[in-house]
Formats: structure tokens, sequence, C-alpha cells
């Protein structure tokens, strides 16, 4: 039966600032490191052991998954990097103290710009474009995005989860999905079905390795699970309070 590990990063420089992130290449913290390790752990611990692995094309998941693997020893396993994991790019809102904003806009804007589904935040300007450009992109994607909603993020990942993941989950048994926030949050939406409304509510912690048990076609067999359900609760606890 194949296994899909999905896993946000461990807490990043950004996370560490209260600051939107997105697609700004923020890396891990020395805390972020070792959650990473304490994610290995807990794979070892359930005898999980990943035959392949995919990860953005941003370093705070890159770094998160080589930690495992190394931790794993199975740093040899085959890697995809695919900008479809990436993380929702906040637009405007890239490097900001979410406190800062939710103070300046109110707590409903805030709130629908970090958490409706189709809640867009405002675009880069034309000026902030060129900082924007990566030549990691350069071959997959003729513009970066200038800002996503949720909804542009499920779009831009349903290819790929049904792709190239989907067919690795087929040929190698066991996949490990390290990406971000949202990107999670795509993924559980495509497969459980969440509704645009109940998705909003749904918080992924850092570091806790969430296993879904699918079967060829990914529908979910039986139910998620959190690998530490009472340290994924808290995490993702904090995560709902970012900006608060």
């Amino acid at each position: 039966m194949p296994t899909l590990i999905i896993l946000r990063h461990g807490q990043s420089e950004f996370n560490n600032l209260n600051k939107f992130c997105g697609w700004l290449d923020a890396k891990l913290t020395d805390k972020g490191k070792e959650q990473a390790k304490f994610a290995s752990n807990l794979i070892k611990s359930s005898n999980l052991k990943p035959n392949y692995i995919f990860t953005s094309k941003l370093t705070r998941t890159i770094q998160t998954g080589n930690l495992i693997l190394e931790d794993l020893d199975r740093q040899w396993i085959d890697v995809t990097r695919s900008w479809r994991l990436n993380e929702r790019h906040y637009g405007a809102l890239q490097g900001c103290d979410k406190s800062e904003i939710r103070s300046q806009v109110g707590d409903e804007q805030y709130m629908f710009w970090r958490r409706a589904y189709d809640g867009i935040p405002p675009l880069i300007e034309k000026d902030q474009e060129a900082s924007a450009i990566d030549e990691r992109y350069k071959y997959e994607i003729d513009e970066v995005p200038k800002g996503e909603s949720l909804h542009m993020v499920v779009d831009r990942l349903k290819s790929l989860l049904y792709g190239d993941i989907l067919k690795k989950l087929i040929e190698r048994d066991v996949v490990l999905v390290v990406a971000h926030g949202s990107a999670c949050r795509s993924i559980l939406k495509l497969i459980k079905k969440i509704s645009d409304e109940d998705i909003k509510d749904i918080n992924i912690p850092n570091a806790i390795p969430l296993v879904m048990n699918v079967d060829d076609d990914l529908n979910l067999i039986g139910d998620e699970y959190y690998l530490d359900p009472e340290i994924a609760k808290e995490r993702a606890a904090a995560v709902a309070k970012e900006g608060w």
C-alpha cells in the first residue's frame, strides 16, 4: 500500500521573526535544524523508509530533507525539486512583519489575505519584479508570480501531485514530500477533498511528519495521522496564532 509522508520544513529564519516569507529564500534556524532531526527520529521509529523525496526549490525544504535523509542514512535516494511545491507567494507582504500588517489593515483583512481560499495578497509592484527573478526557475516557468491565493497554489500543485508524486508512490511505496504550510494544506485539500471554507481552519505544524496511506488513485485509506500528534497539535496552534 503506497504511503505518503507530508512534512512542513523546520523553523525558518522568517518563521522565527514572525514575517511573511513566501518565495523569499530563508534558511533554517538552529531550532529548525533540530526540528528536522526530531522528524527523522519519528520516521525512523515508525519503521517507514522513504524511497523517494520531493522538495520545493526553496532552501528551507532542501535543508530539512537533507538533514532527514542524512539521519536516516538514505542520502542516496532519488529526489525531485519542484517550484510547484513552493510556499504561496505572498506578494507585497513578503518580508513584512505579520503583527504589523494585522495592526495596519485590521483583523478581517489580515485573515482574508492569510487564510481565505481565494484571498490574494497585494501584488508586488513593477519595480519589485527584478528582485523576484531567480535563476532556479528559468528553465521551468516564464514568470514568477506576483502574489497567490491558496486556490492558485492548489491549481499549480495538482499536476505534480497526480502526476510525478502519484507515479513515484506506485513505484516506490513510501514517498516523502517536504514542502511548506500552503503546499501541505493544498495536498491535504486535494486528497481529503476538504471544502474551500473548511481549509482555512487547517494549520500545518513545522517538522512533524503526517502519514497518509493511499490507493493507486491517491484516495485516502483510513485516517491520516501525525507521528507525534501532541506536539503537532501544539505547533499547529502556534501557527494559527501567528500575527496575534
